[in-house]
Formats: C-alpha cells, structure tokens, sequence
C-alpha cells in the first residue's frame, strides 16, 4: 500500500476518532444538564465544557426578559464581565439573532469595526453627526474577531440567544457553528425545564405563604368578625342602595337612550307628513280658486257634493296638521327629557323641563287631573339636567299615583334669593304620618306589588343633595301631599 493511501488512511482513521469524542461528549453534556434543574449548574455545564472540550474560550448566556430586551443570566472567560447586563432585540449581532431567530456566524469582526469607526469619524469631522445612530455598548469582547450566536428556542418560542467567540485570528468553521447548534439545542431544553420547576417552586413558595397567612386569619377570624360586625351591616346596607339606585339609573339611561332614538326617528316621518299636509291645504286652495272662476262655475253649474268633499277635504287636513304639531310637540319633549346630548353641567330653563315631563305623562294625567301652573320668573339654574328631569318624573309620578278617579296638582316655582323652590302640590290621599319619616329610604313603598319600586324618591333625595340642595314633604291623609324642592341656581365646586 502506497505511503500516500496509508497517510489518508490514518488522517480518516484520527477524524473517525475525534468525531467520536466529540459525540462522546455531547452526550455526556446532555446528561449532566437533562439530570439537574439547577439553572447556575446548567450554566456552569454548558460554558465550562464548551471552553475545556472545544476551546471556545469566550462564551455568554442570555435569556428574554421581555418581548423587546434580552438580560445576560452567565459569563464565561470575560474580565470583569458583570451579570444583568442586557441587549435590546435588534441590536448588535446577539440582538440582530434574537429577531431573526436565525444563527449567525461571523468573522473578520475587528476589520468591520474598524471600517465602521472610520466611517463615522468621516461623518462627524464633515458635519454629519446628526445622522449617526447612538453608540450602544452591548456585552461581549469589545476586541472580539470572530462570533457564533444562536438562538434559544422551544417549540418556535425564542427564550434567549447562546454566543461564543474569539479574538484570535481565527475563523469559526461549520464545524464550530455544528457543535455549538447541538449544545445550543440541549442547552435551551435543559434551561426551559429549569425556568418552568423554579416558576413552579415560587409558586408553591406562594402558596404556602398565602396558606399560612390564611391559618393566620382564621385564628383570629371570630374576633375580628365581631369586632367589625355593625361596619358591615353598614356597608352592606349602603351597597344595597348604592345598588338599588345603580339599577335605577341604568334604567333611567336607557329610557333617555331609547327616547332620544324614537325622537330621532320619528322627525323625518313626522316631517313629510306636516309637508304633505300643507301640499294638500294649497292644492285644496288652487282647485277651490278655479271652481269659484266665473267661467268654470257658468259651464259646471253647482256643485254640492263637490262643495262638501272640499270642506270634509279641509277638516280631514286640519286634523292631520293638528295631528303632526302634537306629535312634533312629544318628539321635542322627548329629546328635552333626554338630554344625551348635554350630560354635563349646564345652565337649564327648569321650567322647560318641567314642561316635557307634563307632556310625556299626559297619558296618566288625561282629563282626570287638573294641572295649575303657578310659574314665578326664574332665571336659568346650573344643573344636570337630565337628573333634574329625572327629579320631576318622580315626583309627578306619585303625585298623579296618589290621585283617584280626579284631582289636581299645583306646581308653583318662585326666586329665592340665591335659590330656586319648586313645590308640587297634589290632592291625592296623602301619606301616614308613621310613614313620613321613611318615604325616602331605599326600597320604601306604600303603592303595594307592582306599582312601585320605593326607589324613586330615594334616587330624588340623592339627586337633590348632589346638587346642594334640600327636598321637605308635607302631607295630610285625606287632603294631599306638597314636596318642596330647593335648589341653589349656582353649584359651588
């Protein structure tokens, strides 16, 4: 056998046997970091056995902190190469890896540096400063020559960035990249292990502190229970009006809600038909002006059933315009009543509201009751105004509620001073004196099943002392009820 042949054949024979303890020791290195959930051990495993095995003297760890930064968690081979330092993603090579999530293998480093370096110092001696990016040191050689980073990943989820390099002149072989991929690999499962039984052990950690705080509260559970007993039957009780009032003003919006829809949609119907009205009164006019023309009156002669059809045409006409107004007049209620447009503090016509609350209930109020307006000269009063509307539908409500089969309700509205009174007056059947006293209380009623909740004077009450201002109710069963309402016409701050 030719000298040539033999030299091949040993060459193969000591990469046959190289290649086998490089795979002796891959497999050792999985076992030892698969065998521990220890992170530092891991650590210290994969970067101590990459620099003594393969001579990758300079190796560095770092893991995802959040979605936009990576934080170095081990070092190996560095001078005064502290822990915690980060990279942001995007920036440098370990930075540029962690986006791509794709290994990248460079040499040549320092010459690339040093290309850089000039080209800025050409920037800034021309004046162009401005357009350079900001230096960012990132962790590693400052004097590296040649780089492998690859990234960690587990089921497509990138957990950190694994990178060694040199500054020697020497170049990092597909073989290098080979070696560190596979420890890269091992290493990323062995830490993800770790990361997810130490995030268990804090959690149980966790738990047993919260259970032992929880051992701690029921020793002392009783007296504590019935040291703040009448509290909570306090807070109860304001949560369960809080509560009732929550409930009612839900309704009350999407009462306001629906009224401001219908009004919206009813203008353009009521529109065309007020229009079509007025078409019609003029058509009406032209054919009664050609009729009374002389020469058609001498050719038709009289004509009494078209003479009729014309003034039934006429009242049928009238009724429609009559007809549209009012529902013109309940449309304008509806969107005063409303006041979605308007929900903060403004200046308001009380009387206005007053005035829309009457005609959305003038289906209660018929001609069973008699309403007397006693209006005073008021100026306009700060408020929100559809609370304060909200005030006069309660109100009016039980007043018209407690008047039988016909009655009368007084509302007198005058200038006190700095303040607005309203009294609404009614001769219904008046209220007991036993139950003056909780007529405002939540959930209080006398009208019996389903006529009333007992929240509305409730939600009044509220309304008017968050307006600054005071309600008074007199009352005499028998001959009727007077609510005074008293409002500031300006709300101090």
């Amino acid at each position: 056998m030719a000298p040539e042949s033999l030299k091949n054949q040993g060459d193969l024979v000591e990469r046959l046997a190289q290649i086998s303890a490089e795979v002796q020791l891959l497999r050792r290195i999985a076992l030892d970091i698969n065998s521990t959930l220890d992170l530092d051990s891991i650590y210290d495993t994969v970067l101590g056995t990459m620099d003594e095995f393969f001579g990758f003297q300079h190796s560095i760890i770092l893991l995802l902190e959040d979605a936009d930064r990576l934080r170095v968690v081990a070092t190996h081979g560095y001078e005064n190469q502290a822990l915690g330092g980060t990279v942001a993603v995007g920036v440098g090579i370990i930075g540029t890896v962690a986006k791509r999530r794709k290994l990248m293998r460079v040499n040549h480093l320092r010459a690339q540096h040093a290309y850089f370096a000039r080209i800025r110092r050409q920037m800034e001696e021309a004046g162009r400063a401005t357009e350079l990016g900001e230096m960012v040191p990132v962790p590693g050689l400052p004097d590296a020559d040649s780089q492998i980073a690859i990234p960690l990943v587990i089921k497509d989820r990138l957990i950190g960035v694994f990178s060694v390099e040199s500054r020697e002149q020497r170049q990092f072989s597909e073989h290098d990249e080979t070696l560190v991929t596979i420890v890269a690999s091992q290493a990323a499962s062995a830490i993800q292990n770790a990361l997810l039984y130490r995030a268990g052990e804090e959690r149980r950690k966790e738990l047993a502190e919260a259970h032992e705080r929880l051992q701690e509260l029921n020793e002392t559970l009783e007296e504590r229970v019935h040291a703040r007993t009448k509290e909570l039957e306090q807070v109860n009780h304001d949560l369960r009006e809080a509560q009732s009032q929550l409930v009612q003003s839900s309704k009350m919006a999407s009462l306001g809600t629906l009224a401001a829809g219908i009004a919206h949609e009813l203008n353009t119907p009521i529109g065309a038909i007020h229009s079509n009205a007025d078409v019609e009164r003029r058509a009406a006019g032209i054919i009664r002006g050609i009729l009374q023309d002389p020469s058609v009156a001498k050719r038709l002669g009289p004509q009494p059933r078209l003479d009729r059809a014309l003034r039934i045409f006429d009242d049928i006409n009238q009724m429609t315009l009559e007809a549209a107004e009012r529902v013109t007049k309940i449309v304008q209620s509806l969107k005063s009543f409303a006041r979605l447009d308007q929900p903060e503090l403004e200046w308001v016509d009380l009387h206005e509201g007053i005035e829309s609350t009457l005609t959305l209930m003038e289906h209660l109020i018929k001609d069973r009751i008699q309403v007397v307006r006693n209006y005073g000269e008021l100026p306009k009063v700060q408020c929100y105004a559809s609370q304060i509307n909200q005030v006069f539908v309660n109100v009016l409500t039980n007043a018209v509620q407690a008047i039988g089969n016909a009655g009368s309700i007084t509302i007198t509205t005058r200038q006190d001073g700095s303040w607005i009174l309203i009294q609404v007056a009614d001769t219904g059947i008046g209220i007991k004196p036993e139950h003056l006293e909780r007529i405002f209380d939540p959930g209080f009623t006398t009208k019996g099943v389903g006529v009333g909740t007992g929240l509305g004077l409730s939600i009044t009450y509220r309304i008017i002392e968050n307006h600054q201002g005071s309600i008074h109710v007199e009352s005499e069963p028998g001959r009727g009820t007077t609510f005074t309402l008293r409002l500031p016409i300006t709300l101090t701050r």
